[in-house]
């Protein structure tokens, strides 16, 4: 039998999934999986304009499923393991 999970968590979830769907921030997410990136490196391998990236890493940031730390002029970003992994646990349980 599945695992059942509060109404609140499943919510937060569904959030989470709704802008991880978006097909560039799933490459973005999928492009921090080795290492922390810059905001330069990541608009350079996706090949779409510095302003278009930033918005969907704020999107990313504001959910939480990636993380960002400032150094001098650079904004770094990597994903965020422990919310990256509590939704796979959660698709996992319901599947």
């Amino acid at each position: 039998m599945a695992k059942l999970h509060k109404i609140n968590t499943v919510a937060a979830a569904a959030r989470t999934l709704r802008t991880l769907a978006h097909p560039v921030r799933m490459k973005v997410v999928e492009f921090l999986a080795d290492k922390e990136q810059n905001v330069g490196t990541i608009q350079k391998h996706l090949k779409i304009e510095q302003a278009v990236t930033s918005q969907h890493l704020k999107k990313l940031s504001d959910s939480g499923l990636v993380n960002k730390r400032r150094e001098k002029n650079f904004m770094y970003y990597s994903q965020n393991k422990k919310v990256l992994d509590g939704v796979d646990r959660l698709i996992t349980d319901i599947s």
